[in-house]
């Protein structure tokens, strides 16, 4: 016997054209479009709007209408745009790894509390390999906490408060450098170039470079617009460092990095990089968040061990958490919150 959720789920399906009515194409191209399931952007406040109808019929519809061959519908070339529409939406309930190339917008509060940025990345589709290719969560929730941090960071606490209430590029502090670690697509560093008038510099695998100059540039940063920093990008594998004499020289005010560990190497490489970057001075700071998860818990403790032995302490922490998209097909319909850790670095 059907529970009254289940039935509810039902009916909620066959509130949509049923294919056995031989909906028109129209019909179904409207449907098709009603249930397209835009891309997290991990904020509570517009995540939870109603769904037009129930998210765990919708598979089993959607597959219907793939394996269907539409005969009462003339025109083949509609009869792909359907098929194509519904494996779309299909595909945006499989995870994000089924999802196409998407663009997605994403808002962070400036410096002054009473206005904010709008960034928007391009994130090409993903690959086991290709990680860097897409927005996590603890990108984001670093980017909307850097305003919030800026009574620990001496280097941005410093500048004119005008400057950064105002969008002007005469404010621009030259003297104050900023570098982001496996910058990805690029959020944390465009919104700090965004709202402070300092230059910032992110950095990736070259492998994840294009796109993160692409959207560097497609957010104006460089022609500074609307931003009241400027930016650079460039490729650096913690791996592999530069000497001296090719690479960036220690001197970095702020580094910043969100979400950097995905192996076991990870740790020994990101410390490595760090100490090959900051500037030696006692206002010098790192900024890391990192998401709790129990699979890399290990790597976790031990950058902060390694960090610890390399001279630098602690200054401030705390947790947050937010909704990730990283999901398995059932993840999608059921998605839970992701607790992640950020902390201020000093030299002790």
């Amino acid at each position: 016997m059907r529970t009254d959720a289940e039935a509810r789920r039902q009916d909620l399906v066959l509130d949509l054209p049923q294919l056995y009515t031989k909906p028109s194409a129209s019909e179904l191209l409207y449907t098709l479009d009603r249930v397209k399931k835009k891309p997290a952007a991990w904020d509570d406040s517009n995540d939870e709007s109603p769904r037009a109808v129930d998210e765990h019929g919708l598979p089993k519809y959607l597959t219907s209408i793939i394996a269907s061959r539409l005969a009462w519908i003339d025109d083949d070339r509609t009869k792909e745009q359907i098929w194509e529409a519904a494996s779309a939406r299909l595909s945006e309930r499989s995870g994000r790894s089924a999802i196409p190339s998407i663009s997605r917008a994403f808002v962070i509060p400036a410096a002054t509390f009473t206005e904010s940025v709008s960034i928007t990345l391009w994130e090409p589709s993903l690959t086991a390999d290709n990680l860097g290719h897409k927005t996590w969560l603890a990108s984001f929730l670093l980017a909307k906490r850097l305003p919030n941090l800026v009574s620990y960071l001496p280097s941005l606490n410093k500048l004119d408060k005008d400057s950064r209430a105002l969008p002007s590029s005469d404010t621009l502090d030259a003297n104050v450098g900023v570098i982001e670690l496996g910058a990805g697509t690029g959020l944390v560093g465009i919104a700090i170039a965004a709202i402070f008038p300092v230059h910032v510099h992110l950095t990736d695998l070259p492998d994840i470079v294009p796109n993160l100059r692409s959207n560097v540039m497609a957010n104006g940063s460089n022609a500074l617009s609307d931003f009241k920093g400027t930016t650079s990008v460039g490729e650096l594998d913690w791996s592999n460092l530069p000497y001296a004499e090719n690479g960036p020289e220690p001197g970095y005010d702020l580094v910043v990095a969100a979400d950097p560990l995905y192996s076991p190497e990870h740790p020994a490489w990101l410390a490595a990089a760090i100490t090959h970057v900051i500037k030696k001075d006692v206002d010098a700071r790192v900024v890391i968040e990192l998401p709790l998860r129990e699979a890399y818990v290990p790597e976790v403790e031990e950058l902060k061990t390694r960090l610890g032995k390399l001279g630098l302490e602690i200054q401030a922490e705390g947790l947050e958490s937010g909704l990730e998209d990283w999901e398995s097909a059932q993840e999608a319909l059921e998605r839970t919150k992701v607790l992640c850790w950020w902390a201020v670095w000093r030299w002790s």
